[in-house]
């Protein structure tokens, strides 16, 4: 455990909140517009920034904040499945729910599925919620690991 660890962490929560502010944001924006087809460009910009926002927060939670709650836990780095697999036992979130957020998170970077993109909102729009329940927890557990290690 270092405390540049501590301290990045502690700055990785204020964007975290942030993050989830976006996408929380975003949801509401989105909500009329899941499921509908041939929208005019103003509207689907706001569910490609739903997806980026999902991306974004995804990222941030799997491959940063569970990554330095693990270092700072002086637990082995692993692959992305045992951070899941990690935050599963914390009780952050089910794994299977959280490989599907990644799966998802991986399919809206790399763009593979633009004849898709439709299906791609519906299913974010799905798991965004799922994804939200998770940061109160790690946020919380995240401060706890701050104020046992801060000096």
């Amino acid at each position: 455990m270092s405390e540049a660890n501590v301290e990045f962490l502690r700055e990785e929560l204020v964007g975290l909140t942030l993050a989830a502010k976006h996408l929380e944001y975003s949801l509401e924006r989105c909500a009329e517009l899941i499921g509908q087809s041939d929208l005019p460009p103003e509207k689907l910009e706001r569910l490609e920034s739903l997806t980026s926002r999902f991306a974004r927060l995804a990222d941030l939670l799997i491959q940063r904040i569970f990554r330095l709650v693990d270092e700072i836990e002086l637990v082995s780095a692993g692959t992305v499945r045992d951070r899941i697999e990690r935050a599963e036992k914390r009780g952050w979130a089910n794994a299977s729910q959280l490989v599907k957020i990644r799966e998802l998170r991986n399919m809206i970077a790399h763009e593979y599925a633009a004849e898709k993109m439709l299906e791609i909102y519906s299913v974010v729009y799905q798991l965004a919620t799922e994804l939200l329940k998770v940061v109160p927890k790690v946020t919380h557990d995240a401060h706890a690991l701050i104020n046992k290690y801060s000096n």
